[in-house]
């Protein structure tokens, strides 16, 4: 049997993370008005531990108890953490398309932090784009026109935190593996997402422990599935099937919850969705021309 080249290979894998990405946020509005944030992301470290070891421990890796650059690898623990946290509570919060229309910022945040803090450069189109790109999310919230939530906030603050992640991988990436970035990553999460999550525990029933392990699951599944489209082929190719995870988080939403967004969050993500992906394209080209010389 033929097999299919990177490229559609790459794009089915982003295409089920967005599958996982939106499943999970349906299951968060099962029980995020019963537990907290904090106890879910320590249970989602512990679940990501388990599942990830294998494969990192598969590709050769070794437990290392403090691995070189470990203040980068904290920060990576840190970054994630937050950024969880912060996702947890917006799709607990609000219809979950709106959320995933605002998280499409997170490409363009990465952008604009590796440009300031790891000095990569970029050209008077991509800050172009990356301003269209933020207009967008303006045309979601609409400020001054109606009253900007905290949960819309929560999944801002949420998208820069990963986008502070990703900076830090792009750093740290240069002499470690992603396997082993991921990795500790999540080990790290585990005593950090501790003590809040013991002040804040409720002991969960069967059904809603079952939720949230499923949940923890598919959030796992996601960030496996991005990692491996990520190294079947480039960037460009597959960050604008990533765009997919709006319609498909609508019908969730649609089919479960009776929601759907209205036509500002459309048009912004729309916006948004052009704007990162005229940048992530442009990158990558500058990065070839860059390789060639």
């Amino acid at each position: 049997m033929k097999q299919l080249p990177g490229a559609i290979l790459g794009s089915l894998w982003m295409l089920s993370s967005c599958f996982f990405y939106a499943l999970a946020a349906s299951l968060v509005r099962e029980v995020g008005d019963t537990y907290t944030a904090f106890q879910m992301t320590m249970i989602r470290s512990f679940i990501a531990v388990i599942v990830l070891a294998p494969v990192y421990l598969g590709e050769g890796g070794k437990l290392i108890f403090i691995p070189k650059r470990f203040f980068m690898h904290f920060l990576t623990g840190v970054f994630t953490y937050l950024g969880i946290i912060f996702w947890f509570f917006a799709t607990a919060s609000m219809p979950i398309a709106d959320f995933f229309a605002l998280q499409f910022v997170t490409p363009l945040l990465t952008m604009a932090f590796a440009i300031i803090f790891l000095r990569e450069k970029a050209d008077a189109r991509s800050w172009s784009a990356a301003l269209i790109g933020f207009a967008g999310v303006l045309v979601i919230l609409r400020p001054g026109i109606i009253e900007i939530s905290f949960a819309a906030v929560a999944a801002l603050i949420s998208a820069v935190f990963y986008a502070s992640d990703n900076t830090v991988i792009k750093s740290l990436s240069k002499g470690v593996s992603a396997t082993m970035i991921v990795y500790y990553a999540h080990l790290l999460m585990i005593p950090i997402s501790i003590p809040m999550a013991v002040i804040t525990w409720k002991q969960p029933t069967m059904y809603d422990l079952g939720v949230i392990v499923a949940l923890c699951l598919c959030l796992t599944m996601a960030y496996l599935s991005v990692t491996k489209a990520i190294s079947l082929t480039v960037a460009s190719v597959v960050q604008p099937v990533n765009f997919m995870r709006m319609p498909i988080a609508a019908v969730f939403g649609w089919v479960l919850f009776n929601e759907f967004p209205d036509f500002w969050t459309w048009f912004g993500a729309i916006i948004i969705f052009c704007a990162t992906t005229y940048a992530v394209r442009r990158g990558a080209k500058s990065t070839g021309r860059t390789a060639n010389t």
